[in-house]
């Protein structure tokens, strides 16, 4: 090989080397002009989370604090508040409160009378599809004073109860003495109570005498 020509292998041998390194300072040159800088870098690294457990985490907490404030405006909204409401006791229902359903007058005196009366026999009270009539009986205790007059000292009343026309219950009050100092017209002498009825007996009126009571009106009041 010729002298000159060594020298032009050489010479272009050196300048392809040339370009490479200028070539790779230049690569060099743009790759750290779109890399970020290093604040850049370091805040991007902190804001992305580390793992996808603390990635969950952070959307379950920012899941449960929105449901929050969802149910705190739902139950702050009127719509969503209720009018206060009275449930109606026993007392306050139709027809619950006792009411009189028959009243019984009789005068009672020395002279024969009929000492047991029926009641509403012919026209029976119904409750709870069964039909109810009573018969009362009057125990008076007289005291003779003379052939043709006499004083009522004590008096009590027997109640049968009748089911569709069978007898199921006998009840008596208990005796009440007559003072004629102590009785008053209106005073109760007989209560006796069969459930869902009851009997209120009072004095309606008398005839006071020295010698005691020679007459007395008495009430029956039936309650059901």
């Amino acid at each position: 090989m010729k002298k000159s020509s060594f020298c032009f292998l050489t010479s272009g041998l050196i300048a392809i080397s040339t370009l490479g390194i200028i070539s790779d300072l230049q690569a060099s040159n743009d790759i750290q002009l779109i890399s970020p800088p290093l604040e850049q870098e370091c805040f991007m690294m902190a804001s992305v989370p580390q793992n996808s457990a603390e990635m969950q985490a952070q959307i379950k907490a920012k899941k449960e604090s929105i449901l929050k404030k969802i149910e705190e405006m739902k139950n702050s909204s009127p719509s969503n508040i209720k009018p206060t409401t009275t449930k109606p006791t026993s007392v306050t229902k139709l027809d619950s409160k006792p009411k009189k359903l028959y009243t019984l007058s009789r005068f009672l005196d020395y002279s024969p009378h009929p000492t047991t009366e029926n009641i509403l026999k012919d026209k029976p009270v119904l409750y709870n599809g069964k039909n109810y009539h009573f018969t009362v009986t009057y125990n008076e205790d007289w005291k003779d004073v003379t052939d043709d007059f006499a004083r009522l000292n004590s008096i009590s009343f027997t109640i049968c109860v009748y089911e569709n026309g069978k007898k199921v219950r006998n009840l008596t009050t208990p005796k009440v003495q007559l003072d004629s100092k102590k009785v008053k017209k209106g005073q109760m002498i007989g209560i006796a109570e069969v459930s869902p009825f009851k009997f209120n007996i009072s004095v309606n009126n008398m005839t006071v005498t020295k010698k005691g009571i020679t007459e007395l009106e008495f009430k029956l009041d039936l309650i059901g």
